[in-house]
Order: structure tokens, then C-alpha cells, then sequence
């Protein structure tokens, strides 16, 4: 069938609504109704003449077809983004579109300063689109390298073959344990890392990550690769774990969480600027790069602080 730019809508409607997970998931990002939402898929498969998506009480399920169409519109948008960078190119005239991932939290940490970068990008280059997904690092790592995101902003204990990496700022990570558990409300906070031993911890989702899931003689009874996930676990009152501390600040002073302060347990993840180390990038993607590189000149400089050594 031919497309034209109604078919290239109606696709772009299908692409948002499997990544939001179901029509309801998706009417906030399309700023339509479901009715609305449901009219366009079904004109979409009208003109393409096959079933895409089974939805209902059952819930949203892509058919064969919508998975093999769904792959299929993700090559040619990404196709189409770098086909308008590349007559801009000829143009001298910045445009197409440029896909980010980055882990989640950054936004409260002083540090960062990309917002600030997207802010000075978008003055420069208004017809340049953005979209910003949060993910972790395993999951960025994998789609740039697949090239279906172009910038990374990760945090991740090994690097990946074909990909390089930039710090530009680290984050102080620090023990806390909830309202409800029992070192919450001790006099005397414990000092040494075997004081901490008789109480689950809640890990990162592999072993080896901090100081003290890293450590033999802890039990880790529950996992999460994500901060707000990490917080929901201590917040239960049933494990103490990990959290930045820009992040966990307004549950300290809401009496909610209570820092352990064992400054020689705290550890400072970097955060780098990942991109594909082959390929051609597109001018939209380098001038944003440039702009994230300058909001953070003291990242190639960064320091990845340990703990000091304590008794055991």
C-alpha cells in the first residue's frame, strides 16, 4: 500500500499506544479520548486491511501481525527522523529528532544540569524534537546500541563494547532504614558493618552493586534496579537499603526515613554520558551532546569516591 501523511498519523497514534501498555495508558500522551483513540486504530486497520491489537476486559494485546507492524513503523520513524536530520544537513538547517534514555532520580540531584542543556538546545534548534524516556542502564545500553535511542545518561558498574562513556557527575548514595524498623528508633546508631547483619537489605537486582550487598553475611530479601522501587522497599519498614540523598532528603524530614550516617558504608555512583561508539550521528544528536558536555565542565574531572575503611 502507498502512505501517506494521514497513514504516517494514524501510525505514530499505534507507536504511542503500544509503548503507554493500552488505549487508557495512552490518552494522556495523545491528549485524546479513548473513543477517539479507538476510532483511529480502527481506521488504521481499515487501510491496512489486518488486525493489530485484541483489547477489552481481557486487557491490550498486540496480535502476530501488530508486533511484526509494530517493529516495522519503529524502522521506519527511526528511518524518517534521520532521513529530515540529513536534508537539514543539506539545508544548514538543524532538524529530525533525537532520542534520549536516562536512569531515574536525576532530575532532584543538584548536579545534574541537563535540563539546563535541553533548555539551551531547544533555543538554539526549535524544529528539533525530543523525547526523554527513564529506564536503567541495562535497558538503555541495549536500545543504543540498537539504535533506537541516540544519547544515554547511565549509571552502570561495566561498560559495554561498543559504546562510549563520559562522567559528569556523581551522586552520594547513603543507608537509610523507615519509620517502622527497629534501627529507626535506636539511641545508639550502629557503627560497624556487622552491626547491620541481622537485618534484610534491599539490593539492586544483581549482586556486587553497593558496599553492602556487595559484603558476605547480608541477606537480601527483596530488589529493585530503580530508586522509587528501592523507596517503596524501605518505606514497608521491613528492610533498610540504598538511596541518593538529594532523593531520600524529603522523607528524612518528614520523619519517614532515618540515615544511618555510616559515612564509611556510603558509596558515589557515577553518571555518564553513553553514546554509540560506531555509526554516523545525526547534527541534531552532536549539538545536543555539545550542549550536555558544557552544562557539566567539571565531569571528565569527576572523582568516583569510596568509603573509607572502617572497623570491622
Amino acid at each position: 500500500m502507498r502512505l501517506d501523511n494521514f497513514d504516517l498519523r494514524l501510525l505514530r497514534i499505534f507507536m504511542v499506544i503500544v509503548e503507554s501498555g493500552g488505549f487508557s495508558a495512552a490518552q494522556a500522551r495523545l491528549g485524546m479520548s479513548q473513543s477517539a483513540i479507538s476510532c483511529k486504530m480502527n481506521d488504521l486497520e481499515t487501510r491496512l486491511g489486518m488486525r493489530l491489537c485484541q483489547r477489552g476486559r481481557s486487557g491490550f494485546r498486540l496480535t502476530q501481525e501488530g508486533e511484526q507492524v509494530y517493529e516495522e513503523t519503529l524502522s521506519l520513524l527511526r528511518e524518517v527522523g534521520d532521513y529530515e536530520g540529513r536534508l537539514g544537513q543539506i539545508r544548514d538547517k538543524i532538524f529530525g529528532h533525537v532520542r534520549i534514555g536516562l536512569v531515574d532520580t536525576v532530575a532532584m540531584n543538584p548536579a545534574c544540569r541537563l535540563s539546563a542543556a535541553i533548555a539551551a538546545f531547544n533555543r538554539q534548534y526549535p524544529e528539533v524534537g525530543v523525547t526523554l524516556d527513564v529506564m536503567d542502564s541495562n535497558e538503555i545500553e541495549a536500545l543504543l546500541l540498537q539504535g533506537k535511542l541516540n544519547i544515554g545518561l547511565t549509571s552502570s558498574e561495566h561498560e559495554m563494547p561498543g559504546l562510549s562513556y563520559r562522567t559528569l557527575f556523581c551522586e552520594r548514595q547513603r543507608l537509610y532504614a523507615a519509620a517502622d524498623h527497629p534501627l529507626f528508633s535506636l539511641a545508639e546508631r550502629p557503627s560497624r558493618k556487622k552491626d547491620l547483619m541481622p537485618y534484610a537489605i534491599a539490593g539492586r537486582g544483581k549482586p556486587g552493586v553497593t558496599p553492602v550487598d556487595a559484603a558476605e553475611g547480608f541477606t537480601v530479601r527483596a530488589s529493585s534496579a530503580h530508586m522509587e522501587g528501592t523507596a517503596v522497599l524501605l518505606l514497608s519498614g521491613e528492610l533498610i537499603g540504598y538511596l541518593p540523598e538529594h532523593y531520600a532528603r524529603p522523607w528524612v524530614e518528614a520523619g519517614r526515613l532515618r540515615c544511618l550516617d555510616m559515612p564509611a558504608l556510603d558509596y558515589f555512583p557515577p553518571f555518564m554520558l553513553t553514546l554509540p561508539r560506531y555509526g554516523m550521528r545525526s547534527q541534531a544528536t552532536e549539538r545536543l551532546v555539545e550542549e550536555i558536555e558544557r552544562a557539566h565542565p567539571q565531569g571528565a574531572s569527576v572523582p568516583v569516591k569510596a568509603g573509607t575503611p572502617e572497623p570491622a
